[in-house]
């Protein structure tokens, strides 16, 4: 196994970790093959599974000296398919269904009657809406709702399984974004320290502030509060997504559902358009679902695959995401590698060299002294530095400083674990642990500890930034390493 150095990919790359990779030995290999964060679906699985999958991330983090940004992916309002038989049920073109969520068990008589989770789908549902079941796989149109049934017509048919989810791509369901199941998985979440929770089926700017709210009132005193991502999935969430990307702390692209919820033709461009934004505003973003599908079952990618995920590396995402691929997949470790290999080789190419326009940089939550950022990016494409260095405790611009894309390392300390495993999600930052915050000795205790982890060498080029006169302004100092 070839080990991935931890400065060669300004990309970030996530692991979902299910099955095929949640032993001790096989998250090791993950992080020393590229993975800075891992993401946790709670979909699946157990708390106590959860519980103690979070405990051993951190033990081997701790172990390789590299922080791991854990992500708490909640499930969600997902409405399912009930319970059938386990061969599953065939259901033809043209042939007319029913969904009934006061039905217990799959109705075998014609015509077929399906339980469904939503009880309430029935008041949210209208004539001639469109439903996809199965991510797809079947198209059915309403015919009628009548009472609490909703009458479909098949327009493609195929074999139906159990717990099959549904999207409604024209349809506003009335059903919150955080549900009972989603709550209970909060407070273990919260509990145990991670670092972001991912909210799915996001429709609104409310979703992300009641979510806010909530973790505001359950999280412990002096203590380090997640940040929340916002999963982009639904038709709603594009139409309100400059609100959303407002009060978020970050987003991720879920293309999966994303792709049943809006014509698939249009979400290559929508997901530019999203990064785009989310960059504009300093705020990462990720890109996910189905990157290196094939790899769940095959040792190689499709070159398909491989282009998808270096065209997300030049539009300069702040990461990129394995689902399957490292969850339940047969090469969880290939997959990992190869995401990385073609991060670095995409990364070196003149195509991932997009000099950013600074007055494309119009969002209100972004400092006033974000120019100092752009004069960044000037001085690192010109080779004047080959690092920056800066820290949370010393200026608030420091989680923006990747704002321009410079193409140099950004090495940003800060004096709390969970503070360093957040930055790790963001584009070019390279996160530490720094005890003390005295100023002055600043950066006589920032280079020994980038020294120790052979982060920077002899006679590289610095520029540190800091805060003077309580943040008022930036002073920046130029220096060499000298040994």
């Amino acid at each position: 196994m070839k080990k991935i150095a931890p400065l060669h990919t300004r990309t970030k790359i996530i692991c979902t970790i299910g099955p095929s990779c949640d032993s001790l030995s096989a998250l090791r290999d993950l992080i020393q093959s590229g993975m800075s964060l891992a993401r946790l679906n709670f979909s699946h699985n157990t708390h106590a599974y959860h519980s103690s999958l979070i405990s051993r991330i951190r033990q081997i983090s701790k172990q390789e000296q590299m922080p791991v940004g854990i992500i708490q992916d909640l499930q969600g309002p997902k409405i399912r398919l009930g319970k059938l038989p386990e061969e599953g049920v065939f259901i033809h073109e043209h042939e007319e269904i029913i969904l009934d969520a006061e039905q217990k068990i799959y109705d075998f008589k014609k015509p077929l009657v399906f339980p469904v989770s939503y009880k309430q789908l029935y008041k949210d549902v209208s004539k001639a809406d469109q439903v996809f079941i199965d991510d797809g796989m079947i198209e059915a149109q309403v015919v009628d709702v009548k009472g609490k049934k909703i009458f479909l017509e098949v327009k493609n048919g195929g074999m139906l399984f159990s717990h099959k989810g549904f999207n409604f791509p024209k349809t506003h369901l009335s059903i919150s974004s955080l549900t009972d199941k989603d709550k209970k998985d909060l407070r273990l979440g919260l509990q145990k320290g991670v670092d972001f929770i991912a909210l799915s089926f996001v429709t609104s700017p409310k979703d992300i502030l009641d979510l806010r709210r909530l973790i505001k009132k359950l999280v412990r005193p002096n203590f380090i509060q997640p940040k929340i991502i916002a999963k982009i999935e639904k038709h709603e969430a594009i139409e309100a997504f400059d609100q959303i990307l407002d009060v978020t702390d970050a987003v991720m692209i879920a293309r999966g559902d994303l792709g049943m919820e809006i014509p698939i033709e249009m979400v290559p461009i929508k997901q530019k358009q999203i990064i785009e934004k989310c960059r504009q505003a300093g705020k990462p973003v990720i890109v996910a679902t189905q990157m290196l599908d094939s790899m769940i079952r095959s040792p190689r990618p499709t070159r398909a695959e491989v282009s998808d995920v270096a065209n997300a590396v030049i539009d300069h995402t702040d990461a990129v995401m394995l689902s399957g691929e490292t969850a339940t997949g047969k090469y969880p470790l290939k997959a990992t590698g190869m995401m990385a290999r073609v991060i670095q080789e995409t990364e070196a190419s003149r195509f991932d060299n997009v000099c950013f326009s600074f007055d494309s940089c119009t969002k209100e939550s972004i400092p006033p002294d974000i120019s100092l950022c752009h004069l960044f990016q000037k001085i690192s494409n010109e080779g004047q530095v080959d690092a920056i260095l800066s820290a949370t405790f010393l200026t608030s611009l420091s989680e923006y400083l990747n704002i321009f894309r410079p193409e140099i390392p950004l090495f940003i300390a800060s004096d709390t674990q969970g503070s360093v495993a957040q930055l790790n999600l963001r584009w070019g930052v390279f996160s530490f642990l720094l005890k003390s915050t005295n100023i002055s000795l600043f950066t006589k205790h920032a280079l020994n500890e980038l020294q120790k982890k052979g982060w920077v060498k002899k006679g590289m080029r610095l520029a540190v930034v800091i805060s003077t006169q309580n943040q008022n302004n930036l002073d920046v100092q130029f220096l060499k390493v000298a040994n």
